[in-house]
């Protein structure tokens, strides 16, 4: 548990998942939802190696599946091709497409706070460079009505890391070539993980080596 609140943090970073919240997700719910997150993480990452050697993503998402998040039309699903758009306006296009305005708010504050965290970027890089992560998601959740949250599920996977999150913010898309792009609708009832998984995930995902958790501060007026 953090001892951030919810007024200055605007997101979280687990592993590759870039994830912001909404203001009105409490700390404790976050926290929840995060365990999810790390739980399909640890899992699809042990499965991506022998003797299974499974794909990342798709297993990512099926874990989530697993645990109650329902995905609500099927994932527009795009083949990247040659692009000047800035990959952080690609980014908020595609969640837009799928979710709502809420959703890219969300997104944009996140991205703004990581924009103008150049140390926070560097270690997330080193991350990924450590474990050859070439995949990234994004996933900005609200709330929908009491224990009900919509999710977003934007996932690039690309072609090669170099200067990954360097191209994020550069000023145009030509600099990373992209496998895999898909955006989705995600919805995550919380009482029922909370009734029926929470127990033996928190028990699984704290018994694992450490994972890279870092915490977006709001910068600015975003």
């Amino acid at each position: 548990m953090s001892d951030l609140n919810p007024e200055s943090t605007c997101g979280t970073i687990v592993e590759s998942t870039i994830m912001p919240f909404g203001s009105n997700v409490s700390l404790d719910e976050r926290e929840d939802i995060l365990l999810v997150i790390r739980y399909a993480h640890l899992v699809a990452t042990s499965e991506s190696e022998a003797p299974l050697f499974l794909d990342w993503f798709p297993n990512f998402r099926r874990k989530l599946s697993f645990l109650g998040w329902d995905a609500t039309p099927p994932p527009i699903v795009k083949l990247p091709g040659p692009s000047r758009e800035q990959l952080v306006e690609k980014v908020l296009r595609g969640i837009g497409q799928v979710g709502s305005q809420e959703h890219v708010a969300e997104t944009e504050r996140s991205l703004w706070a990581l924009q103008h965290d150049s140390a926070l970027r560097l270690r997330l890089e080193t991350r990924m460079r450590e474990t050859d992560t070439k995949h990234i998601q994004f996933m900005p959740c609200v709330r929908r009505s009491g224990s009900y949250f919509d999710m977003v599920l934007f996932h690039l996977e690309a072609t090669q890391l170099d200067d990954y999150l360097n191209v994020l913010f550069a000023s145009h898309g030509e600099g990373l070539g992209l496998r895999a792009q898909s955006a989705e609708l995600i919805r995550f009832n919380l009482r029922l993980f909370r009734d029926h998984h929470h127990q033996k995930v928190e028990k699984f995902v704290t018994s694992q080596d450490r994972q890279f958790i870092a915490k977006l501060i709001r910068y600015g007026s975003k």
